[in-house]
């Protein structure tokens, strides 16, 4: 009678090893990043616009007084 449990008891335990669930879940997806890349991006061209120009009159300037 005592060999009879021990046997089920051994066998309950070793199916306990098989179906157990080894692996971690992966972990969730990173949050998006705070700023987007696109924010501010026609401001950005008119500065360099405005900046250009800039630029270009102050050579002219130099150039007519030369």
């Amino acid at each position: 009678m005592m060999n009879k449990r021990l046997i089920l008891l051994l066998v309950l335990m070793s199916f306990q090893n098989v179906f157990s669930d080894s692996t971690p879940p992966p972990p969730p997806p990173t949050p998006p990043p705070g700023l987007p890349i696109d924010n501010g991006v026609v401001a950005m061209i008119f500065a360099g616009l405005i900046f250009g120009y800039y630029i270009i009159r102050k050579a002219d300037l130099k150039k007519k007084f030369k």
